[in-house]
This record gives C-alpha cells, sequence and structure tokens, in this order.
C-alpha cells in the first residue's frame, strides 16, 4: 500500500471514531419505570396487580403503612432514598406523606383503583430506578355521623326568694337525655330532674347563680350550657312612718300631709299605682311614691297602693287615712265658782288627733288654784273673788296648736258683796 493510500485510511478511521464518540455523549439514559418494588404482603394488600388494600370506611380514620422489597429487616432497601406520589382514582380524603404513609378519612365510598408510584431522589446519590405498582383501596359507606346535640335555653327567668321556679332545659333532639350540673351551683333550693331536664324547687337565698347543665345521649351524644340564675328578695312595700301597724294613718283637715313610699326587693325600676277613695285635698305621685296634700273633708279613707319591679313582680299596700276634724277649743268661760269652795273645772275641745296637751300664754290664774296642763283642768280652793281672763293653748298629738281666751268667774259664798274685777 502507498504513502498516500495509508494516511487517507488512518483519516477515515479518526473520522469515524469521532462521530460515534459525539452520538455517544448526545444519548441521555433514562430510568424504565419497572413493578414490583412495593412489597404488597407486608402492606396487609393481597393479590398482585393490582393489591386489594385493606377497607376503609368513610368518616373513619384510615392508615396504610408502604413497604419497599428487597426486605431489608426495616421498611425496604433504598427506603430513604424514597419519595411517593399516585396516579388514578385515589379515595377522597386521603393522602400520601413522604415518609411512606397512607392516611386520612375517606368522605367517599366506592373502589378506588390506582398506580402507588416511588422515586428514588430524596437524597444526592440515590441511583434507583422508579417503579410503581397498581393497588385497590375499596372504602365502605359507614355509618352516617350522628346529629348534633343542642341545648338550651338561651336565657333564664329570674326567681324570688320563697316562690315556687320552675325551668325546662330544651334539647333539638328528642331521644331520651340523662341531665346533670357539671359545675358552678344551682340557687339553694333549686335541683334537676336527671331525666327531665327541668330545674325546679323554692329558691331559699338571693344572689346570682351561675352553673353548667349537661345532656348526654347514649354516652355517644353530649352537649353543655352555661346559665345563670338570678334570684331576687321578695317585693315589698315598707310600712310608711305616718301608717301604724293596721296600715292607717291620722291627720287633720287642712293639715300639710306628705308620705312617700318605698320598696324593697325585686329588680328596679319600679312603676307605681293607686286605686282607691284618697281624702279630697290630697294626691298620689306615681313617679315619686309620693301621698301629699292638704285634706278639707274629715273621714276615713280607704285606698290601695301597688308597686311593680322590672320583671314583673307585684307588692300591694292596702292602707286608710283617717281625717279627723280640725282641733278647736270649745270652752269661752269656765263654770263659776265660789271663794273658799274647792274648785275643779277643765277645759274643753274637740277634733285633732290623740291627747291635747294644754298650757296658759297670757294672764295668771286666780289665787289659789293651779292649772294641770296634761288634763287642761283648773283646780284648787280660790282665796279671791273677781273675774279673770286667761289665754289657753291646746296642742295635740300631730302638734296642731289652737289658743282662746277663757273667763274664769270666782264669787262669794253668800254673794252679798259685789264681785271685785280683775283687770
Amino acid at each position: 500500500m502507498s504513502a498516500s493510500v495509508a494516511h487517507r485510511v488512518s483519516l477515515s478511521k479518526r473520522l469515524l471514531l469521532a462521530v460515534c464518540l459525539a452520538v455517544a455523549a448526545s444519548i441521555v439514559l433514562v430510568p424504565s419505570a419497572g413493578a414490583g418494588n412495593f412489597d404488597e404482603e407486608k402492606m396487609g394488600c393481597t393479590g398482585e396487580n393490582p393489591a386489594t388494600c385493606p377497607t376503609g370506611t368513610v368518616g373513619q380514620p384510615y392508615s396504610l403503612t408502604i413497604y419497599l422489597m428487597p426486605p431489608d429487616g426495616g421498611r425496604g432497601e433504598d427506603f430513604g432514598c424514597a419519595t411517593f406520589d399516585h396516579n388514578g382514582t385515589f379515595p377522597p380524603g386521603l393522602s400520601i406523606s413522604d415518609e411512606g404513609y397512607i392516611t386520612g378519612t375517606p368522605t367517599q365510598e366506592g373502589n378506588y383503583d390506582f398506580y402507588l408510584e416511588v422515586e428514588y431522589n430524596k437524597n444526592p446519590g440515590c441511583q434507583k430506578v422508579a417503579s410503581d405498582d397498581r393497588f385497590i383501596i375499596p372504602i365502605n359507606p359507614g355509618t352516617p355521623p350522628l346529629p348534633k346535640l343542642t341545648i338550651g335555653p338561651e336565657t333564664t327567668p329570674s326567681g324570688t326568694v320563697g316562690t315556687a321556679y320552675s325551668l325546662a332545659m330544651t334539647a333539638n333532639l328528642p331521644d331520651a337525655k340523662t341531665w346533670s350540673i357539671v359545675s358552678g351551683a344551682l340557687p339553694p333550693g333549686l335541683s334537676i330532674d336527671a331525666s327531665t331536664g327541668v330545674i325546679s324547687g323554692t329558691p331559699a337565698a338571693s344572689g346570682s347563680f351561675f352553673f353548667t347543665a349537661q345532656a348526654v345521649i347514649n354516652a355517644q351524644q353530649t352537649d353543655t350550657k352555661t346559665l345563670g340564675i338570678h334570684v331576687r328578695d321578695r317585693l315589698a312595700i315598707s310600712r310608711p312612718e305616718a301608717f301604724d301597724a293596721d296600715a292607717t294613718a291620722q291627720t287633720e283637715v287642712g293639715l300639710t300631709f306628705s308620705q312617700t313610699l318605698a320598696a324593697t326587693g325585686g329588680f328596679a325600676p319600679y312603676t307605681w299605682t293607686q286605686t282607691g277613695t284618697l281624702p279630697p285635698g290630697m294626691t298620689f305621685d306615681a313617679a315619686t311614691a309620693t301621698l301629699a296634700g292638704k285634706p278639707r273633708r274629715a273621714g276615713l279613707f280607704r285606698f290601695s297602693v301597688a308597686v311593680a319591679d322590672a320583671e314583673g313582680r307585684t307588692s300591694t299596700y292596702a292602707a286608710a287615712i283617717d281625717i279627723a276634724p280640725r282641733l278647736a277649743i270649745t270652752t269661752r268661760r269656765l263654770p263659776s265658782g265660789r271663794m273658799g269652795v274647792v274648785y275643779q273645772e277643765g277645759l274643753r275641745s274637740v277634733g285633732g288627733v290623740g291627747l291635747v296637751s294644754w298650757r296658759i300664754t297670757r294672764g295668771p290664774v286666780p289665787r289659789g288654784l293651779i292649772f294641770e296642763p296634761t288634763t287642761g283642768t283648773l283646780f284648787g280652793m280660790p282665796r279671791r273673788v273677781g273675774r279673770w281672763v286667761i289665754r289657753v293653748e291646746g296642742t295635740d298629738a300631730l302638734g296642731v296648736k289652737v289658743a282662746r281666751n277663757v273667763l274664769v268667774t270666782l264669787k262669794r259664798v253668800n254673794n252679798r258683796a259685789p264681785l271685785a274685777r280683775k283687770r
């Protein structure tokens, strides 16, 4: 072979080698997905392609642990490199974690047929070829969830000390229930019926009492409700100062009278009303619960005052006003006396209230006589004849005062000598 021919052959070989190397450099190896890397038996699934896994139930938690082949005493060789996914119809409500667990709560029944996929790309240096297997997870419809129990009421009526009370707990479900108080306390005197949920009794103390009631159905459905019951003292009208134990007040014609009534217990604000007949000249102010005025006519007048609180309680006070005529002194002159003869005569009055106390405001009494202020009596042994004009004042139990001049005449025993006039 000539030198030129040999040179051409060598060049052709070199060119062919270069082309081959270039083609080889352009080729990228793609790992093909193979089957068989899942250990269906350890996963609790039966059969193969597809493998049927344990059945789940709608509404109940589900869990399936993934194992890989070949086994290594753990969860499979190269498990630390694996990441997981699925393709196909996967049960709604379930998901796959990177740690190789299928978990969740199924939300829909059916037979779910899907491919479970594994890739070995979690860490650098993981070179194993990806694979997949076909699985079926059956999901049963399961038992429908129980309806939610909700108890009430939202509000409670207030109670009154010494008055029967009843509150019926309510529920949206008619099933038989067991009722109880699980925290707090009912007002003293009240209790809850375990079968009916009725809170009843007679409150024994006032105050605000908070508690939590519970209802349970077949140990499966339960609900609680926190409530409060306010217990008030009895609503009552305090006896007004001017009225006695028989609920009667006394006053006089023309005398200013004013009395304000007061309520205790219940729950303010209060509303006042008056019925019956008031004395002419007197009125009742419902805004202030005040009875006031100047009566113009004597007599016994009966009436009632009622009070209602903001929660509907009521109380009534039945009373009377006894109007006496105005106090007046009726004595103008005392009967004549005689010197040296025991003398005892008293002043007279009409109207007024209670006993009248007396005093002399002007002029001395005749010599030998004494004036008794408690009874208005002039008594003693006159030692001088004459005519005396004294001014007397009477005061009744209400403090009403009246005054009048009264003539006192004293004579001699034989009545022969003229009387000396007292100046």
